[in-house]
Protein backbone atom coordinates (compact mmCIF):
# COMPACT_ATOMS: atom_id res chain seq x y z
CA UNK A 1 0.00 0.00 0.00
CA UNK A 2 1.37 3.41 -1.02
CA UNK A 3 0.45 6.80 0.42
CA UNK A 4 1.17 10.33 -0.77
CA UNK A 5 2.12 12.66 2.10
CA UNK A 6 2.46 16.44 2.23
CA UNK A 7 2.30 19.27 4.80
CA UNK A 8 2.75 23.04 5.10
CA UNK A 9 0.93 23.88 1.89
CA UNK A 10 -0.35 27.16 3.38
CA UNK A 11 -3.27 27.60 1.01
CA UNK A 12 -1.50 27.06 -2.32
CA UNK A 13 -4.51 25.86 -4.30
CA UNK A 14 -2.59 24.52 -7.33
CA UNK A 15 -0.73 22.18 -4.97
CA UNK A 16 -3.99 20.57 -3.84
CA UNK A 17 -5.14 19.94 -7.41
CA UNK A 18 -1.69 18.53 -8.16
CA UNK A 19 -1.82 16.18 -5.15
CA UNK A 20 -5.18 14.74 -6.22
CA UNK A 21 -3.78 14.20 -9.73
CA UNK A 22 -0.53 12.65 -8.42
CA UNK A 23 -2.34 10.22 -6.13
CA UNK A 24 -4.37 8.98 -9.06
CA UNK A 25 -1.42 8.75 -11.46
CA UNK A 26 0.96 7.03 -9.02
CA UNK A 27 -1.47 4.48 -7.60
CA UNK A 28 -1.52 5.77 -4.02
CA UNK A 29 -4.25 4.45 -1.74
CA UNK A 30 -4.50 7.61 0.39
CA UNK A 31 -3.37 11.23 0.60
CA UNK A 32 -2.04 12.26 4.03
CA UNK A 33 -1.86 15.95 4.98
CA UNK A 34 0.11 16.86 8.10
CA UNK A 35 -1.03 20.38 8.92
CA UNK A 36 -0.59 24.05 8.04
CA UNK A 37 -3.03 23.59 5.20
CA UNK A 38 -4.75 26.99 4.94
CA UNK A 39 -3.80 30.35 3.53
CA UNK A 40 -5.20 33.79 4.28
CA UNK A 41 -6.84 35.28 1.17
CA UNK A 42 -7.41 39.03 1.10
CA UNK A 43 -10.66 40.99 1.38
CA UNK A 44 -12.02 39.32 4.50
CA UNK A 45 -12.79 41.10 7.81
CA UNK A 46 -10.62 38.76 9.92
CA UNK A 47 -7.97 36.07 9.58
CA UNK A 48 -10.50 33.49 10.75
CA UNK A 49 -13.00 34.57 8.07
CA UNK A 50 -10.27 34.43 5.42
CA UNK A 51 -9.21 30.95 6.47
CA UNK A 52 -12.81 29.77 6.65
CA UNK A 53 -13.29 30.79 3.00
CA UNK A 54 -9.99 29.15 2.06
CA UNK A 55 -10.95 25.95 3.87
CA UNK A 56 -14.21 25.74 1.92
CA UNK A 57 -12.41 26.17 -1.41
CA UNK A 58 -9.71 23.61 -0.57
CA UNK A 59 -12.22 21.08 0.75
CA UNK A 60 -14.17 21.24 -2.50
CA UNK A 61 -11.00 20.22 -4.38
CA UNK A 62 -9.96 17.47 -1.98
CA UNK A 63 -13.43 15.94 -1.82
CA UNK A 64 -13.02 15.11 -5.51
CA UNK A 65 -10.16 12.74 -4.70
CA UNK A 66 -10.70 9.12 -5.70
CA UNK A 67 -8.87 7.97 -2.53
CA UNK A 68 -9.27 8.99 1.13
CA UNK A 69 -7.67 12.29 2.14
CA UNK A 70 -6.64 12.00 5.81
CA UNK A 71 -5.69 15.28 7.43
CA UNK A 72 -4.77 17.14 10.58
CA UNK A 73 -4.58 20.92 10.91
CA UNK A 74 -1.39 22.71 12.01
CA UNK A 75 -0.45 25.61 14.25
CA UNK A 76 -1.10 28.15 11.46
CA UNK A 77 -4.61 26.80 10.83
CA UNK A 78 -7.03 28.81 12.97
CA UNK A 79 -10.14 27.07 11.62
CA UNK A 80 -10.87 23.53 10.45
CA UNK A 81 -12.53 22.03 7.42
CA UNK A 82 -16.30 21.88 7.82
CA UNK A 83 -17.70 18.34 7.98
CA UNK A 84 -18.74 17.26 4.51
CA UNK A 85 -19.12 14.44 2.07
CA UNK A 86 -16.53 12.95 -0.24
CA UNK A 87 -13.03 11.74 0.55
CA UNK A 88 -11.93 14.24 3.21
CA UNK A 89 -11.49 12.66 6.67
CA UNK A 90 -10.25 14.39 9.87
CA UNK A 91 -7.60 12.43 11.75
CA UNK A 92 -6.79 14.41 14.90
CA UNK A 93 -7.34 12.32 18.02
CA UNK A 94 -8.67 9.30 16.17
CA UNK A 95 -7.68 6.16 14.30
CA UNK A 96 -8.75 5.22 10.77
CA UNK A 97 -8.04 1.74 9.37
CA UNK A 98 -7.27 1.31 5.67
CA UNK A 99 -5.85 -1.70 3.85
CA UNK A 100 -4.24 -3.48 6.79
CA UNK A 101 -2.68 -0.29 8.22
CA UNK A 102 -4.09 2.37 10.51
CA UNK A 103 -3.67 6.13 10.65
CA UNK A 104 -3.58 8.11 13.91
CA UNK A 105 -3.41 11.91 14.05
CA UNK A 106 -2.35 14.65 16.47
CA UNK A 107 -2.26 18.31 15.48
CA UNK A 108 -0.64 20.31 18.30
CA UNK A 109 2.93 21.61 18.30
CA UNK A 110 5.00 23.50 20.85
CA UNK A 111 4.48 27.27 21.33
CA UNK A 112 5.92 29.24 18.42
CA UNK A 113 3.57 32.07 17.49
CA UNK A 114 1.41 31.99 20.64
CA UNK A 115 -1.73 30.56 19.04
CA UNK A 116 -4.44 28.44 20.63
CA UNK A 117 -3.33 25.82 18.09
CA UNK A 118 -0.15 25.25 20.11
CA UNK A 119 0.40 23.63 23.50
CA UNK A 120 3.23 23.43 26.06
CA UNK A 121 5.11 20.15 26.35
CA UNK A 122 3.32 19.02 29.52
CA UNK A 123 -0.09 19.31 27.82
CA UNK A 124 1.15 17.50 24.72
CA UNK A 125 2.45 14.75 27.00
CA UNK A 126 -1.00 14.30 28.59
CA UNK A 127 -2.69 14.24 25.19
CA UNK A 128 -0.32 11.61 23.85
CA UNK A 129 -0.79 9.35 26.87
CA UNK A 130 -4.52 9.37 26.08
CA UNK A 131 -3.75 8.60 22.42
CA UNK A 132 -1.06 5.95 22.84
CA UNK A 133 -3.30 2.89 22.87
CA UNK A 134 -4.36 3.70 19.30
CA UNK A 135 -0.75 3.42 18.08
CA UNK A 136 0.85 0.11 17.15
CA UNK A 137 3.36 -1.31 14.68
CA UNK A 138 0.91 -0.96 11.79
CA UNK A 139 0.28 2.75 12.46
CA UNK A 140 1.02 5.71 10.24
CA UNK A 141 1.36 8.37 12.94
CA UNK A 142 0.50 11.78 11.50
CA UNK A 143 1.48 14.86 13.52
CA UNK A 144 2.24 18.44 12.63
CA UNK A 145 5.23 18.60 14.95
CA UNK A 146 8.40 16.58 14.53
CA UNK A 147 9.79 14.46 17.33
CA UNK A 148 12.54 16.16 19.31
CA UNK A 149 15.96 15.93 17.65
CA UNK A 150 14.71 14.45 14.37
CA UNK A 151 14.37 16.73 11.33
CA UNK A 152 13.34 19.50 13.72
CA UNK A 153 15.99 22.24 13.71
CA UNK A 154 14.40 25.41 12.37
CA UNK A 155 14.58 29.15 12.96
CA UNK A 156 17.61 30.34 14.96
CA UNK A 157 18.89 26.72 14.93
CA UNK A 158 16.38 25.76 17.62
CA UNK A 159 14.77 22.35 18.03
CA UNK A 160 11.05 22.58 17.27
CA UNK A 161 10.26 18.95 18.09
CA UNK A 162 8.42 17.47 21.05
CA UNK A 163 10.15 15.19 23.55
CA UNK A 164 6.78 13.61 24.40
CA UNK A 165 6.25 12.74 20.75
CA UNK A 166 9.72 11.21 20.56
CA UNK A 167 8.88 9.11 23.62
CA UNK A 168 5.61 7.94 22.05
CA UNK A 169 7.36 6.85 18.84
CA UNK A 170 10.09 5.02 20.76
CA UNK A 171 7.60 3.21 22.99
CA UNK A 172 4.89 2.32 20.47
CA UNK A 173 7.07 1.86 17.34
CA UNK A 174 4.63 3.01 14.63
CA UNK A 175 5.32 1.87 11.10
CA UNK A 176 5.86 5.43 9.90
CA UNK A 177 5.79 8.91 11.43
CA UNK A 178 4.70 11.65 9.00
CA UNK A 179 4.99 15.32 9.99
CA UNK A 180 5.84 18.80 8.74
CA UNK A 181 6.26 22.16 10.54
CA UNK A 182 9.98 22.70 9.84
CA UNK A 183 10.16 23.65 6.16
CA UNK A 184 13.92 23.45 5.85
CA UNK A 185 14.13 19.83 7.04
CA UNK A 186 12.11 18.15 4.30
CA UNK A 187 13.40 14.58 4.13
CA UNK A 188 13.64 11.29 5.93
CA UNK A 189 15.37 9.92 9.01
CA UNK A 190 14.53 6.27 9.67
CA UNK A 191 10.76 5.94 10.16
CA UNK A 192 10.33 9.74 10.35
CA UNK A 193 9.29 11.70 7.24
CA UNK A 194 9.23 15.50 7.20
CA UNK A 195 6.93 16.22 4.25
CA UNK A 196 6.73 20.03 4.51
CA UNK A 197 6.09 21.51 1.06
CA UNK A 198 7.23 24.92 2.34
CA UNK A 199 6.56 26.86 -0.86
CA UNK A 200 7.48 24.03 -3.23
CA UNK A 201 5.07 21.71 -4.98
CA UNK A 202 6.44 18.49 -3.55
CA UNK A 203 5.23 15.42 -1.69
CA UNK A 204 6.56 12.05 -0.55
CA UNK A 205 5.25 8.72 -1.78
CA UNK A 206 5.75 6.00 0.85
CA UNK A 207 5.30 2.27 0.34
CA UNK A 208 4.10 1.09 3.75
CA UNK A 209 5.05 -2.52 3.12
CA UNK A 210 8.66 -2.04 1.94
CA UNK A 211 9.19 1.41 3.52
CA UNK A 212 10.73 2.59 0.27
CA UNK A 213 9.97 6.23 -0.45
CA UNK A 214 10.58 8.85 -3.10
CA UNK A 215 9.97 12.52 -3.65
CA UNK A 216 7.41 13.58 -6.23
CA UNK A 217 7.76 17.19 -7.31
CA UNK A 218 6.46 19.59 -9.90
CA UNK A 219 9.15 21.08 -12.11
CA UNK A 220 7.99 24.03 -14.25
CA UNK A 221 8.72 24.32 -17.95
CA UNK A 222 10.47 27.60 -17.14
CA UNK A 223 13.16 26.73 -14.56
CA UNK A 224 13.33 30.37 -13.49
CA UNK A 225 9.70 30.53 -12.47
CA UNK A 226 10.10 28.35 -9.37
CA UNK A 227 12.93 26.63 -7.55
CA UNK A 228 13.39 22.89 -7.69
CA UNK A 229 12.49 21.04 -4.50
CA UNK A 230 15.21 20.15 -2.06
CA UNK A 231 16.96 16.85 -2.89
CA UNK A 232 17.04 13.94 -0.45
CA UNK A 233 20.89 14.08 -0.72
CA UNK A 234 22.55 12.39 2.27
CA UNK A 235 19.43 10.81 3.72
CA UNK A 236 18.51 8.99 0.52
CA UNK A 237 15.19 8.37 -1.19
CA UNK A 238 14.45 4.89 0.06
CA UNK A 239 15.16 2.35 2.77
Amino acid sequence: MKILACADIHGEHPTYAWLVHCARETGCAAIVLAGDLLGCPEDHPSVEDAQRADAAAIASMLEESEVPVLYIMGNDDLVEFEPGAGSLRPLHGRRIDIGGYNFVGYRYSLPFICQDTEKPEEEIARDLVALQDLVDEATVLVTHSPAFGILDVGILCRHAGSTSLLDLVERRQPRVHVHGHVHSKFGRQGRHFNVAAGGFRRAVRIDLESLEADTIEWLPADPGSRHRADPWDAIGSSG
